[in-house]
This record gives C-alpha cells, structure tokens and sequence, in this order.
C-alpha cells in the first residue's frame, strides 16, 4: 500500500507491506523519519513527534539528507580557480555543517506499486533554482532520489546530473538516527573500517589516519554500552557496511562504493540512539590534501550523472 497523509498539517506518504512501514516527508528534507518494524512492533528510527520537530531540528531526526555532508572548515574552498562561500552555521566553531539540501522541500514526480509488488516514491530537487543554494553552490544540479521498499528492505537510490558548464565537487551523506530502546548493552555494532581520521577540537580531521585503537573490536563486532562517539572512520578496502544487532533483529545498513568514510554519532555515552552516517567523501574534503580515492573528493562533469544507493534492511530472528 502506498498513500499520501496528512502529517499534522504537512504532506508524507507512506509505504506500507507486511514488514515495514516507511514514512517519508518530502516537503522537509526528503526525509524518511519513520521505518517502523511490523514484526517487533517498533520503531526502527529516531522519530520525530511533528513536522514542526523536524522541520526545526533537521539533522536530528529520521534519515536527514546532508549535500555536502558533515563540516566544511570556515565554509570555504576552492576548486578551480572558484572559491566557495558557505553560510557559517556553526558559530561555535566559525565552521559550515551538514549542507545546502537538509531542509529542503522536494517534489514528488512518481509514486506506485511495481509489476513485483515493490513500492516507490521519487523525488525531485532542482538546486539551480534555489537562490539560496546557488549564493552558496552555483551549480545547476538537478537532485533525484527514489525511495523503494521491497519485503523487510528500503533502498534510498540518488541520480544527482550536472545540467550546467562547469564541474561540480559533490559529496552525499546520509545521518541516520537508529533507536537503542536505553539499553545499549543489548546492541552490537559491526562495522568493517581500517583506521580512523584523526579530528581536531572542532571535529574537522587533520588530514592524516590513525589505527583503530579502541575500536579495534568493530569490524568483528563490538558492544555498543560504555561508548561515546563522534568518530570518522575510514572504510578502505571494505565495503561500506554496518550491522546493528540485538537479539532479536539484524539492522543491515550498506552503501554502494561510492561511499568511502562512516561517521557514527551517539551523542554523548551511548543510551537511546546511535546516528550511522555513511558519506562519500569526508569531512571537509576539498580541504585536505591527501588522495581523491583516501578523501573521497569527487565530481560531477558537465552533462554527466552519479549515482549511489543506501540500503536498510531488517533481519529477524
């Protein structure tokens, strides 16, 4: 089943089987802020009470969509003989976060049930028309992310295609808040990584990894309880792929690999939520100077596309 509700006054559809339900809010964000678990009756995701919620904390909730994702030192680069100005939303650290694209209402363009009972929703963003956006990123990206649910699995696919002249550095990010129910011992995190960036006091790396040190348990699986995190981590040679786990669900979180670095974020000693963020280019990576294929710097050429998937799943036992 696939509906459009009233949220409280907002627009959201809503996709519906046997095992999830998935409620999704074009108009803030394009934000999934709701996957709620048939066979466990729960939920899977922070969720947030309202649209007002959300729509006045925006990274906080749900799957926010972050283009670029995480900070951007002073809000600044330059690439290509262009320097990039963006708003300095951070005043704490003087420092730009979490992107152009978190808040933003997005326009519904398809929505159905496929020939193999899947279902989907795609969304549009047209960043060229936003005078906000170009101020900021005077690039002519149209923005298309479907979101498809198969069985117990939700894909996320983007297409981001450069209708301008000039290329564009691109970086996406996903900052899922997953539910812990208070009680992080009965969680493990699986998470195949290979060191981790070393981040100065703002949580802007320094350019330079480090081994995994105490978290040298994660890509075997480690307890969550005892944990206080906001770290960078390096995927490598791994696939970009996290298992959350208790006893009686396997939350598989993956990206495609385009998707190079994972930030995860408990917000203090870990208790009631863990934020899994799989990025395709690091933190302030038009920044360092270290290898495009270590930093994940990438762009988006004149007349061409990229595209990526997120997939969620969950696995009962």
């Amino acid at each position: 089943m696939l509906k459009q509700i009233d949220w409280q006054g907002t627009p959201a559809y809503v996709l519906e089987n046997d095992h999830l339900t998935v409620s999704i809010c074009p108009a803030i964000g394009n934000n999934v802020y709701s996957v709620w678990d048939k066979k466990l009756q729960r939920e899977t995701l922070r969720c947030p009470g309202s649209p007002a919620t959300l729509g006045k904390e925006h990274v906080q909730y749900g799957t926010p969509i972050l283009m670029p994702p995480n900070r951007i030192r002073d809000g600044r680069f330059e690439f290509e003989g262009r320097t990039y100005q963006f708003d300095v939303n951070q005043p704490a650290t003087g420092n730009h976060i979490h992107g152009l694209v978190k808040d933003q209402p997005w326009t519904v363009t398809e929505a159905g049930e496929r020939e193999d009972g899947q279902l989907f929703i795609t969304s549009v963003l047209e960043l060229g028309k936003d005078p906000e956006v170009q101020r900021q990123y005077p690039h002519q990206l149209t923005l298309t992310v479907t979101y498809v649910l198969d069985g117990s699995k939700l894909t996320h696919s983007l297409l981001a295609t450069n209708h301008g002249h000039n290329s564009a550095p691109f970086g996406y990010g996903l900052h899922t808040w997953f539910q812990l129910d208070g009680k992080p011992d009965n969680w493990q995190l699986t998470l195949p990584v290979d060191g981790i960036w070393e981040l100065d006091d703002a949580n802007v790396p320094l350019g330079h990894i480090t081994p995994l040190g105490q978290y040298d348990k994660l890509p075997h699986g480690d307890t969550l309880k005892g944990h206080n995190m906001d770290t960078v981590f390096q995927i490598g040679g791994n696939p970009c792929s996290a298992v959350l786990a208790s006893k009686d669900v396997e939350i598989r979180y993956e990206g495609s690999n385009l998707f190079k670095q994972w930030v995860v974020y408990t917000k203090g000693d870990v208790h009631d939520f863990i934020c899994l963020e799989p990025y395709t280019w690091v933190t302030n990576a038009p920044n360092i100077s270290a290898p495009a294929d270590v930093t994940g710097f990438r762009t988006i050429e004149p007349g061409t596309s990229l595209e990526l998937d997120v997939t969620l799943e969950l696995m009962h036992k």
